[in-house]
């Protein structure tokens, strides 16, 4: 499926689209324009409905990648500022909607709630954070987000629902590689999610419009083994890579499950060696035992004697 979507608001948008299209006719045709700083729009012929580029899009998008994050304020669903570095220490996933969409965008959002649901199973909840993005301003504010997020149930307690200003949009899906047009239905938009590692970097681009656990799951995996979230202790530290190693995806469930397999073979490992060091140590123990016994049961040697006999 192409990681694009052009929303439309309801089933007025097709008849919407077909008037706009005859109204900017009307204006004269023939000379190719684009929409000024708007990144992946398509030249089109004066009288034409704008549209994505969808190669520049895709373009844009992957040269993001390595891009650190801008670190904007922006506002959560209860109106409070919140930076975009207060999210490094864990993994990021950022999805760019708009609350006006009726069908792409809301369905994109439960897709990613679902596919959350099943990282938790493999990450944990705790281990990243995950934000949505309203870029139509000054429409999605805090409390369209908020509106937004309780209308399509989505419940997560490391998810928040975050608006930037109208000045803000353009550095910001600029820097994530997002590209999106206005249309006279609503918006074509570049469908996703970002994956940010934890340091604000940006790590990988997971496009589609129906992003999947095992999607996101590939690049989160990589990043949590390799810079994980400091846990309180070691031991914790290693129960949590060997549970990460030791899940799989379930295509048929959407989630992932412990791989029953992987997990044997771990624990035949482990026992092999705890075998191994109780082996060693109770020979080492024995052989200390045999020379403490050799020293008490030798017989001394006899003292020699000095002198003449009589």
């Amino acid at each position: 499926m192409l990681p694009f979507a052009e929303t439309r608001s309801g089933r007025a948008a097709g008849w919407k689209r077909i008037l706009a299209a005859a109204l900017l006719a009307l204006a004269g045709s023939g000379t190719a324009i684009a929409d000024e700083h708007v990144p992946g729009a398509a030249p089109r012929q004066l009288g034409e409905v704008p549209s994505l580029d969808e190669r520049e899009a895709l373009r844009l998008s992957q040269e993001a990648v390595g891009r650190m994050v801008p670190d904007m304020e922006l506002r959560d669903r209860r109106g409070k500022p919140v930076r975009l570095s207060d999210y490094r220490g864990k993994p990021l996933l950022v999805s760019f909607i708009y609350t006006g969409c009726f069908q792409v965008c809301p369905a994109q959002t439960r897709d990613l709630y679902e596919a959350v649901r099943g990282l938790d199973r493999m990450l944990g909840e705790s281990q990243f954070n995950v934000v949505s993005v309203g870029f139509n301003q000054p429409f999605d504010s805090p409390e369209a987000m908020r509106s937004f997020a309780a209308q399509h149930r989505i419940a997560h307690r490391n998810w928040e629902f975050l608006s930037p200003t109208k000045a803000q949009v353009q550095e910001l899906t600029r820097s994530f590689g997002f590209s999106y047009v206005a249309t006279p239905a609503g918006f074509d938009h570049l469908l996703g999610v970002t994956v940010v590692d934890a340091r604000g970097r940006i790590h990988s681009q997971v496009l589609g419009n129906k992003v999947r656990a095992d999607q996101l799951g590939v690049p989160l995996r990589e990043l949590l083994l390799r810079h994980a979230p400091p846990p309180p202790n070691a031991l914790e530290a290693l129960v949590e890579r060997v549970r990460i190693l030791c899940t799989v995806y379930d295509a048929e469930t959407g989630e992932y499950r412990y791989d029953t397999k992987l997990i044997l073979v771990i624990a035949g490992g482990v026992l092999f060696f705890l075998t191994l060091l109780v082996y060693f140590g109770l020979e080492w123990q024995r052989q200390r035992r045999q020379r403490r016994e050799s020293r008490l049961t030798c017989p001394p040697l006899p003292h020699a004697v000095s002198g003449s006999t009589v």
